[in-house]
């Protein structure tokens, strides 16, 4: 993949487009998860909070999950934007009046999630609508290249700006960048649609993705699997702070620097996938990233050195990124096109529903029984997605 395909025609403002909102919405996760540890100490709180906006998340995505086939692509996601640069302008206006930080923390559990969501939702299901079937690869290394990019910027800036200047400054700058995407996306002559069969109603729209997915066993069984990678950087985002503040006792600098050589480590993943990586190799190699990343996570139990942990979690950041990279791919090749959103909305939901279980249940062990119990509960998805994955190819076979 050459940089410059990155910034031409349709596929260069939705690579844009997305980097600037990446870095505005990871301000939203790394920056608020840093905000609600450091303001509070307890990693109950931060479990309640991943458990609530997840739960919020779910509702919005089966809501969503019809229109993402539907409407227009460009508008939602100009939108979503919006909506999320409101919302952070006023966080940090609240801030600077000395709004109690729990207030802060509870409203955002409950309304940070949806724009976040939708966008991420329907940027993935335009990929089909840029490159063509036989570019998928591409197109999924490169949104997440996007959301890596966007997550190293927004952790460079958590561990700088937050320490410098604390969190309001830092959510503004998260308010900017979701505007200017906004603004971007306002003056755009492209298009990320493709051609529906037909118009359908609301209610039909979900009865038919439901019903697609229902008739498709095959198809419903591996998109778990695909999302076993998302849930585990989710569920890693509860992990984190609290690991790395009680169990290296590091601060905001080395949570940042943490969370940005990840970001590195999963943008590393996104240029390699798609050019080293080919179909009929493509099996094998997730076997080998699932093994790789479960093992990776199980060094972050047996390590106390902060070295250590910069150097492990940049392995993990290509593991589990490209995995989730080649997971992905196969599944855009197994959907048709307009039933891509709704199948996608639908998985993502199931999924979020297991990542607001998981948040609170991290929190609860993090605090009662030791705070590497977190990671010892990412070791498990790992084994359970590996094994699905055997599960899913063995039917596939008939044996």
């Amino acid at each position: 993949m050459k940089i410059t395909e990155l910034f031409k025609g349709k596929a260069g403002l939705f690579f844009t487009v997305n980097a600037l909102a990446s870095i505005g919405l990871n301000i939203g996760v790394v920056g608020v998860n840093w905000f609600i540890i450091s303001s509070t100490g307890q990693n109950e709180v931060l479990g309640i909070y991943g458990a609530l906006s997840l739960a919020v998340s779910f509702i919005t995505l089966v809501l969503a999950g019809s229109f993402t086939d539907k409407y227009n692509k460009v508008a939602i996601m100009k939108y979503c934007c919006l909506g999320q640069a409101l919302l952070f302008f006023l966080t940090a206006a609240c801030c600077v009046l000395g709004v109690p930080a729990i207030y802060i923390i509870y409203a955002l559990a409950l309304l940070n999630m949806p724009c976040m969501v939708i966008f991420i939702t329907v940027s993935r299901g335009a990929i089909p609508a840029v490159w063509d079937k036989s570019e998928l690869s591409k197109g999924n290394s490169i949104i997440e290249i996007t959301i890596q990019a966007g997550a190293m910027f927004a952790a460079l800036l958590t561990g700088f700006l937050y320490h410098a200047f604390g969190f309001s400054l830092l959510i503004f700058v998260g308010a900017v960048l979701t505007f200017a995407a906004y603004l971007l996306l306002g003056k755009s002559k492209y298009s990320f649609d493709y051609e529906l069969p037909a118009k359908e109603g609301f209610l039909l729209n979900i009865k038919r993705g439901i019903a697609y997915l229902r008739g498709r066993k095959d198809i419903f069984f591996y998109g778990l699997v695909v999302f076993v990678p998302t849930v585990v950087i989710s569920a890693s985002n509860t992990v984190i702070p609290g690991y790395v503040e009680q169990y290296l006792g590091g601060g905001a600098m080395v949570y940042g620097l943490g969370d940005m050589i990840f970001a590195v480590g999963a943008m590393l993943a996104g240029f390699l996938a798609h050019r080293f990586i080919s179909a009929s190799r493509r099996p094998l190699w997730q076997n080998i990233l699932f093994a790789v990343g479960a093992f990776s996570l199980f060094l972050f139990v047996t390590n106390k050195n902060i070295y250590f942990f910069l150097i492990n979690i940049f392995i993990t950041g290509v593991a589990i990124a490209g995995l989730r990279v080649l997971l992905n791919t196969g599944f855009m090749e197994a959907v048709k096109g307009e039933y891509l959103g709704r199948s996608l909305s639908l998985l993502m939901a199931l999924s979020m529903a297991v990542q607001a279980l998981l948040s609170y249940i991290i929190g609860f062990i993090m605090d009662a029984w030791k705070v590497t119990g977190g990671y010892w509960v990412l070791i498990g998805l790992m084994v359970l997605g590996m094994a699905g994955l055997g599960v899913v190819r063995l039917r596939d076979t008939g044996q």
